[in-house]
């Protein structure tokens, strides 16, 4: 239990500083969508935290490189994501505008329980169960890292395509009200969902060569992308926008693993 708590502990630490931070800069910006951005930069320094209290300074390249992944995602996710929500110009994203709306006169102090804590009890939770990268002694099946790395590559060069074909339909006025179906997006309405769970795949199947516990985090993943946070808000808010259009893209195809479209 001792060796758990000493990189439980400073991990919880620097998950709280975070999220005030984050929630003063959303508080100060009137925009509370900051805490997208906080939410990949948020995992990555936790997974900073885990590696500093096994090596400080010294290289060990097991957890080294599961690290580098987890930065090569976090960065490119919240780099994204402030471009396109957070710079002057952006307004608030509409579930963090819902929110605004339900919390009322305690919206501040709501948004900093029910959102920034919240999500950083969930990175927390997510990733306890990669603490195996950084407690074993060992790799026990090096070829999952292998193959952890190859799913991750594959999810992260999907998601950016997923991103950008999005982003560029968005900016052409013509494409106001109506739903994308370029590219991936014919295959999937949430091809950037799919793409971001796969990275969490590969980063758990690359965790489990240490212990089994590591596959865990892409079945958290899973359950919150398509059942709690992820389509599920984004069906409600496209239904409202876009009605039967919407209504006719999700008859045709398939919501979160790729697949052709039905006739």
């Amino acid at each position: 239990m001792e060796p758990i708590l000493s990189y439980f502990l400073p991990a919880f630490f620097v998950t709280l500083s975070t999220m005030i931070v984050f929630w003063f800069w959303g508080k100060i910006r009137n925009n509370y969508a900051v805490i997208d951005v906080g939410w990949g930069l948020v995992i990555l320094f936790i997974l900073f935290t885990y590696y500093f209290v096994k090596n400080h300074f010294e290289l060990e390249w097991g957890s080294l490189v599961f690290v580098l992944l987890v930065t090569l995602w976090g960065l490119r996710l919240s780099i994204f994501l402030f471009l396109t929500r957070i710079l002057p110009g952006h307004a608030e994203d509409k579930r963090y505008n819902s929110f605004r709306k339900d919390y009322g006169e305690k919206v501040h102090s709501k948004f900093f329980t029910n959102v920034f804590l919240f999500q950083g009890l969930l990175a927390l939770i997510l990733t306890a169960p990669f603490l195996v990268v950084f407690l074993s002694p060992s790799s026990n099946y090096p070829i999952l890292g292998i193959a952890g790395i190859l799913l991750f590559f594959i999810g992260e060069i999907g998601e950016t395509v997923a991103d950008q074909q999005l982003s560029s339909f968005i900016k052409n006025p013509k494409n106001k009200g109506e739903v994308c179906k370029l590219g991936l997006w014919k295959f999937s309405r949430h091809p950037n969902y799919f793409f971001e769970w796969m990275i969490w795949l590969g980063l758990s199947i690359y965790a489990a060569q240490y212990h089994w516990l590591g596959i865990l985090p892409a079945i958290f993943m899973y359950i919150l992308l398509v059942h709690v946070t992820g389509v599920p808000f984004a069906e409600k808010f496209s239904l409202l926008s876009k009605g039967d259009k919407f209504r006719e893209y999700q008859r045709t195809t398939n919501s979160f693993f790729p697949w052709f479209p039905r006739k």
